[in-house]
């Protein structure tokens, strides 16, 4: 029995490598079709949905990780990863990036810096879709529809399932709670949840000093001290 699940197991194991293999050769193929400038060693797992409007504009960085699909990550698993840009759109992801079974739809700008990991399922709007005002929805053209830019500063992470609206702006190393709706800028280095979203606590100011070991910057431990 223990030899059976060694080799299921091995067995499962090149099954995955030969998923993102392949999955990763097919994105790339379909992101330059789309006139996307796409870095070097980008890893896929599982098929996109992906959308790009030929004055759209889309850039990704080296070593960037995209998940799609129940097999790559449970969380957000029942749909797939899904990329929308739109007219004139500028969707920008920067070094070591990672993406799992998100929805990003980007009508004006979106920019995800480097080391920025998106939990399953979480959802990035730079667009209201829709009018404010009824007797503007519906008609063609989606009049009165209002875009803001979306950024994601340097090592921050977004929880899955959690959702980033127009003009909303995550500083550096920033957390977003699981299921989180954000609607307004999060300062650097603090912990913010709910609906709507809002602060919880700091975090200490760090700098990876190797792949093992951070080092904290000193004088940081009040950062928050006049809240």
């Amino acid at each position: 029995m223990k030899g059976l699940r060694t080799a299921l197991a091995a067995a499962a194991a090149a099954r995955g490598l030969l998923a993102v293999r392949f999955w990763s050769l097919v994105a790339r193929v379909r992101l330059r079709a789309h006139g996307a400038r796409v870095g070097r060693r980008l890893r896929v797992r599982g098929p996109l949905r992906l959308h790009c409007h030929r004055s759209g504009v889309i850039r990704i960085g080296d070593d960037c990780r995209i998940q799609s699909g129940f097999a790559g990550n449970p969380v957000g698993g029942g749909s797939r990863m899904a990329i929308w840009v739109g007219p004139g759109g500028r969707l920008s992801l920067g070094d070591r990036v990672g993406l799992s079974n998100s929805t990003i739809v980007c009508m004006s700008a979106v920019s995800i810096e480097d080391d920025v990991l998106l939990g399953g399922g979480s959802r990035i709007y730079d667009t209201d879709f829709h009018s404010l005002h009824a007797w503007e929805r519906g008609r063609p053209g989606n009049p009165g529809t209002r875009t803001a830019a979306v950024r994601i500063g340097r090592r921050a992470f977004v929880g899955g399932h959690a959702t980033l609206l127009k003009g909303v702006e995550i500083g550096e190393q920033a957390v977003v709670g699981a299921g989180s709706v954000v609607r307004s800028a999060v300062p650097a280095h603090e912990v913010w949840a709910g609906n709507p979203a809002a602060f919880l606590r700091a975090l200490p100011r760090v700098v990876p000093a190797t792949r093992e070991r951070q080092v904290e910057f000193p004088g940081t431990e009040a950062t928050r001290a006049a809240r």
